[in-house]
This record gives C-alpha cells, structure tokens and sequence, in this order.
C-alpha cells in the first residue's frame, strides 16, 4: 500500500497531483482545511490537506495482465487539466463528497482498497456496537500513522480508542466523597451496588460507613438495604424528604462515607427527578454516580444519559456486565458524553462481583 499527503490550495488541485503521484485508481481517506503561514508569518492561507492510498496490489495485478494497466497521465495546460479532473472525477469538483472518504473506501467498489488487517479491525468494532463515527475516527488515526500490519493495528488502536475516553488521575481513589448517591432507572441494580460499594469500603479500607435510603416506594429495598446494614454492623436512616436528609447528615457527622440508595423509577417521568433533586442537596460534598445496566439499548442510555442532564452526573456504573457478550455501547456512551466510568458489576455476590475501570480497561474489553 502506498500513501501520500497532499497540501494544496484546493480540492482540485489535490486531487489532481494525487492522480499524478498516485495514479487513477488512488483513493481519497482523508480530507481537512488546515491554514497555512507565508511572508515570515504575516500571511495566512486556507489550503486542503489530503490523505490518499494506492493498493500497490492492485498496480501487481495490473502488470501481470490481471487488470487492465493504468493509462498514463497526460500533461495538459493547466485550463485543459482542470476541465478534464472535473469531467473525470466529479467527486473532485464537490468538496462534500471528498469530506466523506471512508464511506467511499467502504463501499462495494472500492472497500478492497483497505488492507485486510483495518477490514478485520473495522468488523470487529462494529460487531461491539460501535458506530460509524468513532469507527471512522479509528481507521483516519490508524492510516495517519501508517499502521496497517496486524501488530501495529492492535497496539494503535487501543491508543486511540483510550484517548476518546476522559482521564481519571491514577492516584485519585474512586471513593473519594462523604456522601456517595446511586439513581438510575428500576431493575439496574443499585440497593446491590451500593452494598457492594459500602462493603469494600468497611472490610478492606477499614472506613466507617453508614446507610440512607430515600426508596420508600419499595418496602423489599428498605429491607434489603437493611440487611447489608445489619451484616455490616452499620446504621440505616430512611429519608422521606429533605428534613429527614438533613437530620441523617447529622446524625452521621462522624462517619467517613455515607452511601445513599434512591428509588428506582422509570426515567422518563419528570417527576422522579424533582423528587431526587428535591430531597438530596446535590453539592459538593456528595459524588454522585448515574448507575445503568449494560445490557441496556444505546439510545435508552443517551435518552437517560439526557433525562438526568440537571443532576450532577460525575461517573457511571454499569451492572450486569456478565449477562452481555459486547461493551461498545458502554464505550460509546462515555466517549460522547464524557462523564468518567467508575465501577463495572459482573454477578450478584457482595462485595466481590464488582470492579473498577480505567479508560485503558474498558478499551480491552472491547477489544477483546
């Protein structure tokens, strides 16, 4: 495979020296506006960057007779030249279409043109549920950088993939607030998340804990919570609204981290919001953590991820990792909105079934 890149004044003109360089069955990858300086400086440009491959296959099979052979360029005038670009390659004429050259490169006539190694990778990605776009951003990182063998492919691609997500500091604890409050939809998982949450933080940071409950429309999850409490040696205080809040800070003052469960409603009615926001003071003091579960359609994650937009959503946790074969909707849902991951949860045992997550961890996952 040959690559060249191209600076230009326009479309045209880049498409042209392409042909010249490259030849006719050349194919346009990539194309941006960059600006150029000249006069020491004192002088901008808009010029037309481009990124154009030739399958050097293709010139092979063309030498032995296999294809018929590329006809040579003639040297025109420039007038001529230009006239005859625009008869020949209309796409050079209309800058929109050369904005999209991934989706030329994929087509039926011309997906050959990618080397095995990006077609596999692109397959891969698409079968975890990631969508054109970051897919696209992949394949413009990866041919930028002239990684097209196998090994080159797998270690630029976790790179890039990495670099879409948002960084957490290394040394920061996950845990790092007074007040830790869980919501989400029903049937995500939260009363057992938080226990999980709760009981690492007692048994293996030595922390003292304790519990509120503002989930007073199931009795099971008051009683639930309450036995992870009673197995944990911790109080349990239920809220009913923001007197009741304010009283149990209180009461719990000199406790290290208090975990506070919230109802599990659907996320679609408004009123479930005004409630959580009505009774827990969404400050500073309380890191707040928007818990989906993995097995969830990606547009009923964007449409929660959109419904809690007025809570201070700071990370997520994603349960029932276990019960899904594909991480591409996690992976999408973070790289859009760019809220952090916290916690992954694979199975019911508590506290053990539960995992924190760095960007470059949930990139393997999806990767493997």
């Amino acid at each position: 495979m040959k690559m060249k890149k191209i600076t230009a004044n326009s479309m045209q003109e880049a498409t042209l020296q392409i042909r010249q360089q490259l030849g006719k069955d050349a194919v346009i990858l990539n194309s941006k506006t960059v600006v150029k300086r000249k006069l020491f400086g004192l002088k901008k440009q808009q010029m037309v960057e481009v990124i154009a491959v030739l399958d050097q296959d293709f010139e092979e099979r063309a030498g032995k007779g296999l294809h018929p052979a590329a006809t040579p360029i003639p040297v025109l005038p420039k007038k001529e030249q230009t006239q005859q670009l625009a008869r020949e390659l209309p796409a050079a004429a209309q800058p929109i279409k050369a904005a999209q050259p991934l989706e030329y490169a994929r087509n039926e006539r011309h997906v050959g043109i990618l080397p095995d190694s990006l077609k596999k990778m692109d397959q891969k990605l698409k079968d975890q549920g990631l969508d054109d776009e970051i897919r696209d951003e992949c394949l413009k990182g990866l041919l930028t950088k002239g990684a097209v063998q196998e090994d080159q492919v797998e270690k630029e691609l976790e790179k890039l993939l990495t670099e879409m997500l948002p960084a957490h500091p290394s040394d920061e604890p996950m845990i790092r607030s007074k007040y830790i409050v869980l919501f989400g939809s029903t049937g995500a998982g939260k009363t057992t998340t938080i226990a999980k949450l709760a009981a690492k933080t007692a048994i293996q940071q030595q922390k003292k804990v304790a519990f509120i409950t503002t989930d007073t429309y199931r009795i099971a999850a008051i009683e639930q919570l309450k036995t992870y409490a009673e197995l944990l040696n911790a109080p349990l205080e239920v809220c009913y609204s923001r007197e009741d809040f304010v009283k149990a800070q209180q009461t719990f003052k000199d406790y290290d981290h208090i975990f506070i469960d919230t109802a599990g409603r659907n996320f679609k009615e408004e009123a479930y919001i005004k409630e959580l926001t009505d009774i827990i003071p969404f400050d500073e003091s309380i890191q707040s953590f928007l818990v989906m579960s993995a097995t969830s359609k990606y547009q009923d994650m964007k449409a929660m991820v959109k419904r809690f937009e007025h809570v201070p959503i700071q990370q997520f946790i994603f349960t029932k990792v276990d019960e899904t074969d594909t991480m591409g909707t996690i992976f999408q849902i973070i790289a859009e909105s760019q809220i952090g991951l916290g916690f992954l949860t694979n199975g019911q045992n508590v506290p053990e079934d539960i995992l924190e997550s760095s960007p470059l961890d949930l990139t393997r996952m999806v990767l493997q």
